[in-house]
């Protein structure tokens, strides 16, 4: 059991850790292109400051503000649209991962090993409580039901793996899958990196 726990633990570390070296990424590249978006506009005014009558000073300085106001906007705009698919592309890397792993020799391991994991946190002595997983993993939940005389339903939520188990006679849903998994650290990642938020 603690082997597997390491496991599940390695696995948490080491998707974190490519999440927070790709945040930096993402940070660093979004800073030096939103300098380079706000340079050209600088450099632009200039030019055209130069070329106008001094009349129409006050005139060019309020087109500049504007101007440069949508620019910045537009800059930010493209910045953060650009941090948004490189989270994107970070987190289709881990779910494909996950994927892999779901196919895998160690996940029927893992899959044995969520199941304790629930029957430890709320007993499978309620023989109503039914197991419920992808459709890609009906035979081993048949096979892990069994040995505690449970029942298995197919869940058409769960795509990428892991079970989830609900006790009807007392209203306990216990949610172990990988796709509850992955969203929750997307939604920590994003939250952790305000500035990914549009």
């Amino acid at each position: 059991m603690p082997e597997v726990q390491d496991r599940i633990e390695k696995l948490g570390n080491s998707i974190l850790s490519d999440a927070q070296k790709k945040a930096e990424e993402i940070i660093s590249k979004a800073q030096q292109q939103a300098d380079e978006l706000t340079e050209q506009a600088r450099e632009q005014y200039r030019r055209s400051e130069e070329n106008e009558v001094a009349l129409d000073r006050q005139k060019t300085h309020t087109i500049y503000a504007k101007e440069l106001s949508k620019s910045d906007f537009a800059a930010h705009k493209s910045v953060l649209a650009h941090r948004c698919g490189l989270v994107d592309s970070l987190f289709e890397d881990i779910k494909n991962k996950l994927e892999e792993f779901a196919k895998s020799d160690k996940y029927s391991g893992f899959m044995t090993a969520l199941a304790e994991k629930a029957d430890k946190e709320q007993a499978f002595s309620s023989k109503d409580c039914v197991i419920n997983v992808g459709r890609n993993d009906k035979q081993l939940a048949d096979d892990i039901a069994q040995k505690y005389g449970i029942g298995v339903a197919v869940d058409r939520n769960i795509e990428l793996g892991g079970l989830s188990v609900y006790y009807p006679s007392e209203n306990i849903y216990i949610d172990y899958t990988l796709d509850l998994a992955l969203e929750q650290e997307r939604k920590a990642f994003v939250a952790g990196h305000g500035e990914l938020s549009l």
